[in-house]
C-alpha cells in the first residue's frame, strides 16, 4: 500500500508503472480512459432507443411540426448528452457520474419506449379500422321448416336465385362447392321466398339482407323459413365502378361523416339495414359539430334505385355507398367519409370507455334497464338497450334517433376527457374489429394534428329530420305496402341550412 494513499483508495486498474531511474521507485502514470463495456453498450441501446422513438413519432404524424422539431430536437440531445457522460464514465473511475448517468439512460429509454408503443398502437389502430374497397355481402340458403336440416339433403333439387343479382356467379360457384343442385332464376326475391314457404321450391340463395327486409314485411312467410346456411362474397367480384377520385378536405376544412348503425352481429363490414343514419359535420376551424339524424323509415329515393322509393334503412342492403348517395340526394350535400357500426361494436366502444355520460330527456325502461329523466351512466349493454327502444314512445323512431345521438355525444365527451389516455391500450385492443372508416390514415393523423394544435373544446348540436306515419309500397319490397315516414320537407330544408352553415363556418 502506498503512503500516499494509506486507505487504499487508489485504483491502480488504469495506471501504467515505468521503472524511474532518476527516483528509483515505481511511479503511476496516468493514461487515456477507456470506456467500460457497460457503457459502450448502454449508450448504443439508449441512441438505437431514441432513434426508434423519433422514427416512430414522424410516422404517426399526429405532432404538429413546431412541436414535433421541437420534441425530435430536444430528445436527441438529452440522448446524446447522456451518451456521452457515459462513454466518459467508468464504474471504477467515476462511479457517482457512472451511475447517475446510468439511471438519466434507463428514464429516457424508458421515455421512447412508451413513444414507440403508443405510436405503434395508434398505428395499428388506424390500419386496422380501415374500411375494405368492397363490402362482403353475407348470403343465406333458405328452406321451409319441413325438417330439411342438413345443405346436404338438398341435392339434385332446384335452387331459386335472383336472376339480376350482379354477384350471380361467384354465388352459384360457392353453393356448388357445397352441394350439387341446379338453379332456377326469377326476377323477384319475394317471389321465390313465398314459393319456398309454399313447397313449389325447395329452396333458394339470397343476401341476408333481403332476410332482414322480410321479417320486417311478412313476419308470417319468415317464421315459416329457416336459414339453412350462410356465406360471404366479397362485392368487389362484381364491381365495375373506378375507384373514388374526390380530394380530401384540407385538415382544416370541414367535412361530413356518415355513421351507418348496421341491424347486424359479428362482422363490420357485412351489407345489412343501416337502422342508425346519422351525419356528423364538423368544423375545425370553428369547433362546431352537428349531429343530424334522419329515421330509418324515412321514405327517400334510393341513389341509382329508379322506381319505388324505400326505406332508408333498405338503402345499407344494397351496400354503404347507396346509403351515402341516398343521403347525399335528400340534403344536398357532399359526404366525405363514412364510419360503420354494429350492435356489438357499440357495446364494445362504450364498456372500453368505462362507460358514458348520457343525458335522457324521458325516464323509461327498455331490455331489463330503467333509465332516469336526467343523467345516466350506461355501461355498453345499457347504452344499446337506450339506442334501441322505440316502442315506449309515442312518436316511436323520432326518439329512438334522439337517444341514438344523446349517445354519439356521451361518446364524443367521454374521448375529450384526458383520462381516457391512461387507458388507450385497452380502449383501442377493443375497438378494433368493432368499427371502420372509409377515412384515410393521413386524414386521421392530419385531424389529430390539428386537435393538438388548436386545444379547442368542441360544441356539439343536434337536430332531426321529422314526418308523418304512413304506408307506402318500397323499392325492396314492392309487393305490399309497408309502414314508412312521409318526410316533413320543412324539417329537412331546416336540416340542410344547419349542415350548409357549419360547413361554411357560421
Amino acid at each position: 500500500m502506498d503512503d500516499k494513499d494509506p486507505f487504499g483508495t487508489h485504483d491502480w486498474s488504469d495506471d501504467q508503472v515505468i521503472d524511474d531511474p532518476a527516483e528509483n521507485r515505481l511511479k503511476p502514470v496516468a493514461r487515456t480512459k477507456r470506456p467500460a463495456i457497460a457503457s459502450i453498450v448502454i449508450a448504443a441501446v439508449l441512441v438505437l432507443i431514441g432513434v426508434a422513438g423519433v422514427v416512430v413519432l414522424a410516422m404517426t404524424q399526429y405532432l404538429p411540426t413546431g412541436l414535433f422539431v421541437l420534441a425530435v430536437a430536444l430528445d436527441l440531445i438529452v440522448v446524446a448528452g447522456v451518451a456521452a457522460l457515459l462513454l466518459v464514465s467508468t464504474p471504477r473511475s467515476h462511479p457517482v457520474r457512472f451511475w447517475v448517468s446510468v439511471i438519466l439512460a434507463i428514464v429516457m429509454a424508458v421515455g421512447n419506449l412508451g413513444v414507440v408503443k403508443v405510436g405503434a398502437d395508434f398505428l395499428s389502430f388506424t390500419n386496422k379500422i380501415q374500411a375494405p374497397s368492397a363490402d362482403m355481402v353475407l348470403y343465406d340458403v333458405v328452406v321451409s321448416t319441413s325438417g330439411i336440416n342438413d345443405i346436404s339433403q338438398l341435392a339434385g333439387t332446384q335452387m331459386g336465385q335472383v336472376a339480376a343479382d350482379p354477384l350471380s356467379d361467384p354465388v352459384q360457384a360457392k353453393v356448388l362447392s357445397l352441394v350439387n343442385v341446379s338453379f332456377e332464376q326469377a326476377d323477384s326475391w319475394v317471389d321465390l321466398t313465398s314459393a319456398v314457404a309454399q313447397g313449389s321450391l325447395p329452396s333458394v340463395v339470397i343476401q341476408d339482407g333481403f332476410m332482414q327486409v322480410l321479417s320486417d314485411a311478412d313476419p308470417a312467410t319468415y317464421a315459416s323459413l329457416t336459414i339453412l346456411t350462410s356465406f360471404e362474397i366479397d362485392s368487389a367480384l362484381a364491381s365495375t365502378a373506378p375507384p373514388s377520385t374526390a380530394t380530401p378536405p384540407a385538415a382544416s376544412d370541414a367535412f361530413v361523416i356518415y355513421v351507418s348503425g348496421i341491424d347486424t352481429y359479428g362482422n363490420v363490414s357485412t351489407r345489412s339495414r343501416s337502422d342508425v343514419n346519422q351525419l356528423i359535420v364538423v368544423n375545425p376551424t370553428t369547433g362546431k359539430i352537428l349531429l343530424v339524424n334522419t329515421p330509418r323509415d324515412f321514405y327517400v329515393q334510393l341513389r341509382d334505385r329508379p322506381g319505388l322509393k324505400d326505406k332508408l334503412t333498405h338503402a345499407g342492403v344494397y351496400g354503404i355507398d347507396v346509403s351515402m348517395g341516398t343521403l347525399e340526394d335528400l340534403y344536398d350535400t357532399t359526404i366525405n367519409y363514412y364510419l360503420r357500426i354494429n350492435f356489438s361494436s357499440l357495446v364494445t366502444v362504450v364498456d372500453a370507455l368505462g362507460g358514458v355520460d348520457v343525458d335522457s330527456a324521458y325516464a323509461f325502461s327498455y331490455g331489463g334497464y330503467t333509465f332516469h329523466q336526467g343523467m345516466n351512466h350506461l355501461t355498453g349493454a345499457a347504452a344499446l338497450a337506450f339506442s334501441r327502444d322505440r316502442h315506449d314512445f309515442a312518436t316511436g323512431d323520432r326518439i329512438r334517433g334522439e337517444n341514438q345521438q344523446r349517445v354519439i355525444t356521451g361518446i364524443i365527451h367521454k374521448l375529450s376527457d384526458p383520462s381516457v389516455l391512461l387507458g388507450y391500450s385497452r380502449i383501442l385492443d377493443a375497438v378494433q374489429g368493432s368499427i371502420q372508416t372509409s377515412m384515410p390514415q393521413d386524414v386521421i393523423a392530419a385531424q389529430v394534428r390539428q386537435q393538438v394544435a388548436s386545444g379547442r373544446t368542441w360544441t356539439v348540436d343536434s337536430m332531426s329530420v321529422n314526418g308523418s306515419d304512413g304506408s307506402e309500397y318500397t323499392f325492396s319490397y314492392p309487393g305490399q305496402r309497408l309502414y314508412v315516414m312521409i318526410p316533413d320537407q320543412s324539417t329537412v330544408d331546416a336540416a340542410k341550412a344547419a349542415i350548409k352553415a357549419v360547413l361554411a363556418g357560421q
